[in-house]
């Protein structure tokens, strides 16, 4: 696919395709990029931290990122922006540019569109389909919530961007998740690591479930 030269955002989260990302922005040089964008279109490219911080000097990013649109953008009290956006499509980092004043590089979209064949890839993302509502489930049962199904999308790729977002894990395994390139690397790596997820998860539900109805004894 072609090279493109855009903005980038380097942040201390992981964002995928599909998923929105809202941001409050203060910094000078991240209102002028977002003015800019505004006025004359385009996107800019998503990167989790790898070295340093997101306000001020020169953070080091990892090199596969999401490209994100800006849906939303209006000023808020005190000077700042509130940004809407949304992840659009993984790209691969090649070389970070002067900044003017943000950070700028180019960059090349990974087209999530192919999916090569793989033996591997139908028992991947059959364990994926079986395993993460289970997951889901439970996730959702440590805050007195359910759910009544969960629509999961066809696309290998679109699959691992779709339920990545909802893993209660470190923004370090969500990389992982982002930059693997294969499909069927990317769902066997998920099928892992819900593997791991539901074990602990369970083990959360048990522990939850123990403490409430405690209580609950202690009130008689």
């Amino acid at each position: 696919m072609s090279q493109l030269e855009i903005p980038l955002f380097p942040l201390q989260t992981v964002l995928f395709p599909g998923t929105h990302l809202p941001l409050v922005i203060f910094e000078e040089r991240y209102k002028q990029m977002c003015a800019e964008l505004v006025e004359r279109g385009g996107d800019f490219g998503v990167l989790l931290i790898r070295e340093g911080r997101e306000v001020g000097g020169n953070a080091i990013p990892h090199d596969v990122g999401t490209i994100a649109h800006i849906e939303e953008y209006e000023p808020v009290e005190g000077g700042r922006f509130r940004l809407q956006g949304r992840g659009v499509q993984r790209f691969q980092l090649l070389e970070m540019l002067d900044p003017r004043p943000y950070p700028y590089g180019i960059i090349e979209p990974i087209d999530d569109s192919r999916v090569d064949p793989d033996p591997r890839l139908a028992s991947a993302e059959e364990t994926v389909r079986t395993v993460f509502p289970v997951y889901f489930k439970m996730a959702l049962m440590l805050t007195d919530q359910w759910a009544r199904g969960v629509n999961l999308p066809s696309s290998p790729h679109t699959l691992v961007n779709r339920l990545a977002p909802w893993l209660q894990t470190g923004e370090d395994v969500k990389q992982r998740l982002l930059e693997i390139i294969p499909a069927a690397d990317r769902l066997g790596y998920l099928a892992e690591v819900l593997d791991d997820l539901v074990t602990r998860t369970r083990f959360e539900v048990e522990e939850y479930r123990r403490t409430k109805w405690a209580c609950f004894g202690a009130l008689n």
